[in-house]
């Protein structure tokens, strides 16, 4: 999986890189953050639609978390 980094400007903003927009991530997004993630998505999208992105996105960070842990 593909992971963007981006910086925030002095007054808090960030660019949302060409890819992004480019898979459908335009006009109105929303971000529902807590302490140490945010989950970014298009507004509107159906909540069932991203807790399966979500799984994705799960399965992809155990899977590194068992190859980190066995780096170790």
């Amino acid at each position: 999986m593909v992971t963007f980094k981006t910086k925030m400007d002095n007054i808090g903003k960030i660019y949302i890189a060409k890819p992004l927009r480019q898979a459908g991530l335009v006009n109105t997004i929303e971000i529902l953050p807590n302490s140490k993630a945010a989950v970014i998505y298009q507004a509107g999208t159906k909540i069932t639609d991203i807790l399966d992105s979500l799984e994705i996105i799960m399965a992809d960070l155990r899977h590194q978390a068992k190859r980190e842990t066995k780096q170790k």
